[in-house]
């Protein structure tokens, strides 16, 4: 059945439901995971949002088998994972469930699905941060910002944007140009710390060799906690045998 579906990452969108035989998979800070059958892929023109295709290992697996850290770990009897293991990786099977040892390959599809995942919610997170900065003024100035402060690097010339905003401030020229470069000034700090801090949380993701390293920044600026396993080796289990409380949301 998953040879004749395609595999997606995007930001969730209504739009999604609409194509027939779409799956969303995975869904976190508004960035998601779905599949569609092949035939309906002509479709995807009704989505609103940005969206990217994946192949099966990082839209099936990566999300699958998410964060997972134990030498073997249990599926059911009838998952596809199991048509394409080979005999060396499967343990044994009891009931309706199989035990199964992750071969390389699927551990790297997950590490480059969580890496991939982790890009998209931070650039979009800094994209709203970056929106919050501009919104402080009305899109009217915003508007005529740039033509603002071009005349106030150039008094010499004609300044009719700032003549207008000083008539209407009861202000001098002057000042209100030196009002604008300052602004100017603070804005592009602003830009250029957040543009630094999000390349380098970026960084702190993609260097990452393990499942392990990345469920700790996955804990640490996304709110979701590592497996139990990985919090009993981090001693994060509390007298009741619960993993300590994290606190949820994004953390950065």
């Amino acid at each position: 059945m998953s040879d004749n579906l395609k595999y997606y990452i995007g930001r969730i969108t209504p739009q999604i439901e609409t194509i027939t035989g779409a799956n969303v998979m995975w869904n976190m800070y508004g960035v998601c995971v779905f599949s569609i059958p092949t035939e309906w892929t002509r479709d995807l023109c009704k989505l609103q949002k940005s969206y990217e295709e994946i192949g099966k290992d990082l839209g099936q697996y990566g999300v699958q088998f998410f964060g997972e850290v134990r030498a073997v770990t249990k599926v059911s009897s009838d998952d596809e994972v199991l048509d394409d293991l080979d005999d060396l990786y499967k343990v044994s099977s009891e009931g309706d469930k199989a035990k199964i040892v992750l071969p390389e390959d699927k551990i790297s599809a997950v590490i480059e699905f969580m890496k991939l995942a982790a890009k998209l919610i931070i650039e979009d997170e800094f994209d709203r941060k970056f929106l919050t900065l501009k919104s402080r003024n009305s899109k009217l100035e915003q508007f005529l910002w740039d033509a603002q402060v071009r005349e106030s690097n150039n008094l010499e010339g004609e300044t009719p944007v700032l003549n207008s905003i000083a008539t209407a401030k009861a202000q001098e020229v002057k000042d209100v140009a030196a009002a604008t470069l300052a602004g100017q000034a603070d804005f592009k700090e602003k830009i250029i710390e957040l543009n630094s801090t999000m390349l380098a949380l970026k960084q702190e993701f993609k260097n990452c060799a393990t499942i392990r390293e990345l469920n700790v920044l996955w804990q640490k600026y996304m709110g979701i906690s590592v497996p139990y396993q990985q919090a009993v080796e981090m001693d994060m289990i509390d007298e009741n045998g619960q993993i300590v409380d994290i606190d949820p949301g994004l953390h950065f």
